[in-house]
């Protein structure tokens, strides 16, 4: 087997390691689903105000900046990166990461030319970085928002004391930016400013729904919203869901614990296909031969890995059960 075959093999293993990763990160329900499904409450609750008034954080962002970093930033990709970077917990410049980004696959690409001299791996190179570096950003928007989500509930508790002692809801929102920890406490010195600015409630909660997609964040805010329109004690309101909050989290380390065996189950039925390969073609390359060399061998190879490929969104369809 020639130098380019192995190099080839080793990066279709590191592709379904992370394709399975990416396919069965969450256990407890998908979170684009749940993101679209967010995405659209949002929408009816933003109807009624300003659209406008929904880009006024972006424009003071901005107006901080100089002519040159302006100029960068303001275009429709560096709206798209920064709120990726956002959701991250990434306080980076979006034109940076760009800079960054493209200095990173000219030199990934001229190591991978020197190390191959191939031009089908140099030429993939840029993809391969591209995709390592969307799958970082997923994975540190995940862990940001699960801590967002751990954060929230005491949030609900300490809005709920200063609800009680006479606060306005302004000044709730401030006391827990001062108060708790990040990011749970930038977000809401994120929404404290928004209204201070004089964006419409309904706007400024969006946003926060918005930069935190969480079902635990729209259900504050329609407990918000209606008792701004109907009245009602906010506080005892705010006590009940932070108490389904709570219990919502309990049920899901239960379902989480419960699943433990089959995600298990999955990474070894993924992973024992190569794992098997490798010890065969260590000990007897020749018997591995055929496979690789002649077009049935490729054939075979192909439709297995078309069955991995369903076998992985079965497995994923069992596991993935709604909290």
């Amino acid at each position: 087997m020639d130098q380019n075959l192995q190099l080839y093999l080793l990066i279709l293993f590191i592709a379904v390691v992370i394709i399975s990763q990416t396919l069965l990160i969450s256990t407890t329900g998908t979170r684009a689903k749940r993101s679209r499904l967010l995405k659209n409450q949002l929408n009816l609750i933003a109807e009624s105000g300003n659209v406008h008034q929904q880009s006024l954080l972006r424009k003071n962002y901005l107006d901080q900046l100089s002519r040159t970093e302006r100029w960068l930033e303001n275009n429709k990709l560096g709206e798209y990166l920064g709120e990726k970077l956002s959701l991250a917990g990434l306080d980076w410049k979006a034109y940076k990461v760009v800079i960054w980004l493209t200095v990173g696959i000219v030199v990934f690409s001229l190591a991978v030319f020197l190390f191959t001299r191939s031009l089908q791996f140099t030429l993939l190179t840029p993809l391969a970085v591209l995709i390592m570096f969307s799958l970082w950003l997923r994975q540190k928007a995940e862990k940001r928002l699960t801590q967002f989500e751990e954060q929230f509930v005491e949030a609900l508790d300490v809005m709920k004391r200063a609800l009680l002692v006479g606060y306005p809801f302004t000044e709730v929102m401030k006391t827990v930016s001062e108060q708790m920890p990040p990011p749970v406490s930038t977000e809401f010195g994120k929404t404290f400013v928004e209204l201070n600015y004089g964006i419409d409630l309904k706007i400024a909660l969006a946003n926060l729904a918005h930069r935190n997609p969480s079902v635990s964040v729209l259900a504050f805010n329609s407990a918000v919203i209606i008792q701004k329109e109907t009245g009602g004690n906010l506080a005892e309101t705010l006590e009940k869901l932070s108490d389904v909050i709570r219990g919502r989290f309990r049920l899901m380390r239960k379902v989480k614990t419960l699943s433990a065996e089959g995600r298990m189950s999955a990474w070894i039925l993924m992973l024992v296909p190569f794992v098997l390969f490798l010890m065969l073609y260590i000990n007897n390359p020749g018997y591995i031969a055929p496979l690789l060399e002649s077009e049935r061998g490729a054939t075979v190879l192909t439709v297995t890995g078309v069955s991995m490929f369903v076998g992985l969104l079965w497995i994923r369809k069992i596991l993935r059960i709604e909290v």
